[in-house]
């Protein structure tokens, strides 16, 4: 039977093994948050973060000869499932928000009719038993849902205010990467804070916001409202391909036209974008100069002359 002394220092040896690692400050360094598009209902997003980081890393390999960023400095804001019909999760704008004077200035009627197509899709996933088709009747009852309830809308730029919050409490500035509807999730939100740049950078990718029309018809507002950069971002990058049928010129920052490989079977999919040496170097330029009281890593170098 052993001692007390070798038992405790073999618990000991273990613990040393096992304990997780402290906790490291990043107080200074930037953090990037993907805001996904839609039909992201049944993703692993566990998974998504990690193919998405894996795609910057490949779209980054002619920019620099090490990984320039590491996994704690990529987030993933997930809001699909708030989008779902069922869900509990939801919230209301502020009387003086700017987001609840676009709700007012929208089509009633069009919502109206859109809410009930939405309550149709969401009941035919019930009747459908093949599950890829009763995910994409999910994913259009949520789109259905972001477009005409503000409530719902209101708890999916919630996940993107909360995860601003952290950073920010956190003391890390924020990069934003969003794709297509994360596009409008992204500008809906920010649009509505008077803070001046909470956020460094967005990054906009195979966006629709530049289309006046769409932009109405999703978050809401009319001719009369003014289409500007929102005050809390100091830059907005938009990256577009000029074979994706959804990615439409932005006004309120820098249009970066690119090209998608011609045997990609989808060019609005935010990998093959992420695979582009043109998106990573718009994303990991702005985070190398979004460093606040600390050096940036010596890659960045080449990233920012």
């Amino acid at each position: 039977m052993l001692g007390r002394a070798p038992v405790l220092g073999a618990l000991l040896f273990a613990a040393a093994f096992t304990a997780p690692p402290a906790q490291r400050d990043d107080r200074g360094r930037p953090v990037i948050l993907l805001v996904h598009g839609r039909g992201m209902i049944d993703s692993d997003t566990a998974a998504l973060r990690r193919i998405w980081l894996n795609g910057l890393f490949i779209g980054a390999k002619s920019l620099s000869k090490q990984p320039v960023i590491t996994e704690r400095d990529v987030r993933l804001v997930w809001y699909a499932d708030v989008l779902e019909p069922m869900s509990a999760e939801r919230c209301t704008y502020g009387a003086a928000d700017p987001r609840a004077v676009r709700e007012a200035n929208g089509d009633p009627a069009l919502k109206s009719f859109v809410s009930v197509i939405g309550n149709v899709l969401e009941a035919l996933t019930t009747l459908v038993s093949d599950k890829e088709a009763a995910t994409e009747l999910r994913s259009l009852s949520g789109d259905a849902s972001f477009l005409s309830d503000a409530h719902a809308r209101c708890a999916a730029e919630r996940r993107l205010a909360d995860a601003i919050g952290r950073a920010e409490r956190e003391g890390r500035p924020v990069i934003i990467v969003a794709h297509s509807l994360g596009s409008l999730v992204s500008y809906d939100y920010l649009s509505s804070r008077r803070d001046s740049g909470v956020v460094q950078r967005v990054v906009s990718i195979g966006s629709p916001l530049g289309s006046s029309d769409l932009r109405h018809l999703l978050i809401g507002g009319d001719s009369t409202e003014i289409f500007s950069l929102p005050r809390s971002v100091k830059s907005w990058i938009n990256v577009r391909s000029t074979s994706d049928p959804l990615a439409m010129p932005l006004s309120i920052g820098r249009d970066v036209v690119t090209t998608t490989p011609s045997d990609d079977p989808d060019t609005h999919d935010m990998l093959g974008y992420l695979h582009n040496p043109v998106t990573a170097s718009a994303i990991l330029a702005g985070w190398c100069n979004a460093f606040s009281g600390m050096r940036a890593p010596s890659e960045c170098e080449a990233l920012t002359k």
